[in-house]
């Protein structure tokens, strides 16, 4: 049997009986081959249908991609934002300070260092001031100071001046309750220098009218020590002017001077 041909069986005709045959009598055929006719396809058809199968998997594939792209930029997207989110700093619950290795450290306390002066001593920029009320030749008003590691008072700077000034104002009982600071001529009439050696810069020197005079309040031969002092108000051109030369061995008050020390700031 060849493939084109189809067998069908137990197919039933009817024919006209013969006289002889009993009534109702069937014959039945079998294997009864019949050949199929083969219908042409049109080869307009059959490109046709090649072309729509193709348009097909073009569409598919196109959504594949499509869909791959979308599938990729949401893996980027979600890979960016944990990167984001593992960079930020992590706080410390107990400091709220970053704990991250590139952040800058915050200063500690500990290792701060502050400018500070010791009990009954003023501080005023970089030095320490010690006002003593008790009265004393310039000699031993100096030796005080040495015993309190420091010396005589010296003035480098009008700032400096007015602020010891002010101080000394608010300490006097009157125009001569002066304070001896550390500047002297003892070894050379007239050359004024500080107890570190140095000579008076004229352009800060604070003599008071008609000062030095060379006169003293005991009517001694010599005034070669200065103490400064005065009462008054406040205010004028003249107003830091309060030095005066007088007797070594006049008993007065006396500003001391060391430089602040360095210490924790805690």
């Amino acid at each position: 049997m060849t493939e084109d041909d189809v067998t069908y069986t137990d197919v039933k005709f009817n024919r006209p009986r013969a006289e002889d045959e009993a009534p109702g009598a069937e014959v039945v055929y079998s294997n009864v081959t019949m050949p199929r006719t083969k219908h042409p396809v049109c080869s307009k058809c059959a490109i046709d249908a090649q072309q729509a199968g193709q348009g097909i998997r073009s569409k598919v594939t196109t959504e594949r991609v499509v869909l791959l792209v979308i599938i990729g930029i949401l893996v980027v997207t979600i890979i960016a934002l944990a990167v984001k989110i593992n960079s930020k700093p992590k706080m410390d619950t107990a400091s709220s300070t970053p704990t991250c290795p590139s952040c800058p450290k915050p200063p500690e306390a500990k290792n701060l260092t502050c400018l500070k002066c010791e009990a009954g001593w003023e501080q005023h920029g970089g030095n320490c001031y010690y006002f003593s009320t008790s009265k004393s030749s310039w000699t031993d008003s100096r030796r005080s100071c040495t015993d309190l590691g420091s010396d005589l008072v010296k003035i480098d700077s009008r700032e400096e001046q007015a602020f010891l000034l002010g101080r000394v104002r608010d300490l006097m009982k009157d125009n001569e309750d002066r304070f001896w600071i550390g500047l002297t001529d003892s070894k050379e009439e007239g050359k004024w220098l500080w107890v570190d050696g140095s000579a008076l810069d004229q352009s800060l020197s604070f003599w008071n009218q008609t000062q030095p005079d060379n006169n003293s309040p005991a009517h001694s031969p010599e005034a070669d020590c200065v103490r400064m002092g005065k009462k008054g108000k406040k205010g004028g051109s003249d107003d830091l002017k309060s030095w005066f030369d007088t007797s070594c061995k006049y008993p007065q008050k006396s500003i001391c001077e060391k430089t602040a020390k360095l210490s924790s700031c805690v």
